[in-house]
């Protein structure tokens, strides 16, 4: 049996997500949701939605991708805690 495999990461220094299997989650309501807007993949490529769709900068956009940071567990858990306290579950 393969291990699995988690990536925790922090997006716009506020938002909590996790990639599992390439599966993405983003911690919102007290759990965690699938990532069905496309938060994390648009960080990790880039992505301007602001751009034209024909735009040669639609991808890529360095600005974009600092928003998203790699964390430990420990510092994701320590997030939502924090989230958690200030009532924002």
């Amino acid at each position: 049996m393969s291990e699995s495999k988690t990536v925790y990461c922090l997006i716009r220094k506020r938002i909590p997500g996790k990639i599992v299997h390439g599966n993405h989650y983003v911690y919102e309501n007290g759990d965690w949701k699938p990532d069905n807007e496309h938060i994390i993949a648009d960080c990790i490529y880039g992505y301007d939605a602001s751009e034209e769709p024909d735009s040669p900068y639609g991808f890529g956009n360095t600005d974009i991708m600092d928003e998203l940071e790699y964390i430990t567990e420990e510092e994701a858990n320590e997030v939502i805690r924090r989230i958690r306290e200030r009532g924002n579950v």
